[in-house]
């Protein structure tokens, strides 16, 4: 079977159509990755960081010894898994 070069032109139309959907959707899913990450994870403050770095050292100097450090790194992923869930919680329902 002999391809046609109004075949072949149909062909590359619609590979070159193809290509610049999957580049759109690459762009999209980059962009939907942005609007996630900033939901998730918002941009810090830097006055407030500042504020709570020293609180934040005291507790993990004072409860890492107490606790013992695997069960101390596993109640501190189970609060930032917390937090990150009220985050995205809290910025659903104010949109």
């Amino acid at each position: 079977m002999a391809m046609t070069p109004a075949h072949l032109a149909a062909l590359a139309e619609r590979k070159a159509l193809l290509v610049t959907r999957a580049e759109l959707d690459r762009a999209r899913m980059t962009l939907a990755l942005y609007d996630v990450r900033a939901i998730v994870h918002p941009t810090p403050d830097p006055a407030r960081s500042a504020a709570f770095r020293p609180t934040a050292a005291m507790i993990v100097g004072i409860a890492a010894p107490l606790l013992g450090m695997h069960r101390f790194a596993r109640w501190v992923r189970f609060a930032s898994l917390g937090l990150a869930a009220y985050r995205i919680a809290s910025s659903w329902r104010n949109r």
